[in-house]
């Protein structure tokens, strides 16, 4: 039996985790954590101190990929969390079960309250108000498309595109349509998982993959559309024995995951009299090795796009919107200078991740946009 792999405090997870590169804190990397917690309960911190601390993590990944033992910062504290479910737990259970109802209402009274709060209200405003919005008018019109006559395909909203941003599941079905795919109707997926799994909620995540699943089986495993990268990462997940140990189900499951963006790159675009003068894309953390998404942008963006850059978080970090709104701020608005440097007022940021979009939709500064490639189709 091989022994377990344990953390050699080499740094390289510093070169890479954002609330390092924005603060400096070093508490606050993976290496930090793997350390204290290769202790003995209370060596140096307390346990409650300890598991305070840990909890402040973006679940980004990047320590993962760039770590040479293979570790996972992610994973840690997802185990962590999920041993220690506190209140800030209950807050997001709660949230991430009942969007259909709590989503509306959020946004509804956000309009109501002071413009200046403390936080977490303050930034849970703003998000409120950027969940719901469209801000951005399609500016570029797609041409004749490819054609796949009668393949069979599912769409998966993800929870922001069927309770919050029905607008990007509506056009996600037009271009559908427009390509000749055969949809599968009146299929209601659950939460694709991911953020359940990062605030160690691990129960309900098996709960949604299991839902999931069954939805895809009984419309006969089609194709499954997506448009969210995390969405598609949180698919991406899902293991042998969320399906019972049939491994030829979960092969078929892995090869019918298709982002949506990747059925595009063939089309032509012509741009309409509101075209911006620069573009930037924001890659998220999550999105795969092949970024479709990314290309996709460039083919629109062509000469308008500025440089992509590949190292920058939005800050999100799913439960840490609860638990620490001010360090996710802080990351948020990095990421939003970086990108918006040398940006002519007008320019519009770029993504293909929902939670990427009401980030950065929610701090960006009133001279420029944030949108999901979806909003600039028309």
């Amino acid at each position: 039996m091989a022994a377990p792999k344990s953390c050699v405090q080499c740094g390289k997870c510093l070169e890479v985790c954002p609330l390092f590169k924005v603060t400096g804190r070093e508490e606050l990397t993976p290496r930090a954590k793997f350390f204290l917690e290769s202790l003995e309960s209370g060596e140096v911190l307390s346990e409650k101190d300890f598991k305070s601390l840990a909890s402040l993590c973006l679940s980004c990944g990047r320590c993962a990929e760039n770590c040479p033992q293979n570790m996972s910062g992610p994973d840690l504290v997802k185990d962590l969390r999920s041993k220690s479910k506190d209140f800030t737990q209950t807050c997001w259970d709660l949230w991430l079960r009942s969007p259909g109802l709590l989503w509306p209402m959020a946004a509804a009274g956000s309009k109501l309250v002071p413009e200046f709060l403390p936080e977490p209200f303050g930034s849970a405003r703003k998000r409120m108000q950027s969940l719901f919005a469209k801000r951005v008018e399609p500016w570029a019109e797609l041409g004749p498309q490819t054609k796949f006559e009668k393949r069979r395909v599912i769409l998966f909203k993800g929870c922001v595109g069927r309770f919050a941003r029905k607008d990007w599941a509506v056009k996600a079905e037009q271009l559908m349509d427009g390509m000749g795919l055969l949809r599968a109707e009146g299929a209601q997926f659950s939460c694709c998982g991911s953020s359940y799994g990062s605030a160690g909620l691990l129960e309900r995540q098996a709960d949604s993959r299991i839902k999931n699943i069954k939805v895809w089986k009984d419309a006969d495993c089609p194709l499954l559309i997506t448009f969210c990268v995390t969405c598609l990462k949180g698919l991406k997940e899902y293991s042998l024995e969320d399906f019972a140990g049939d491994a030829k189900l979960f092969d078929k499951w892995r090869q019918a995951l298709t982002p949506l963006s990747s059925l595009l790159l063939d089309a032509e675009f012509k741009f309409l009299d509101n075209v911006p003068a620069q573009v930037a894309y924001h890659q998220p953390c999550h999105a795969p090795v092949d970024d479709t998404d990314r290309k996709l942008v460039e083919l629109i963006g062509g000469e308008r796009l500025l440089p992509v850059q590949e190292d920058l978080c939005c800050g999100f970090g799913g439960i840490m919107q609860l638990g620490a709104p001010e360090l996710s701020k802080e990351v948020g608005r990095h990421c939003l200078a970086q990108l918006t440097k040398g940006m002519q007022p007008g320019g519009q940021i770029l993504s293909g991740c929902s939670a990427c979009t009401i980030q950065l939709a929610s701090l960006v500064k009133d001279e420029y946009f944030a949108a999901h490639w979806l909003d600039i189709l028309k």
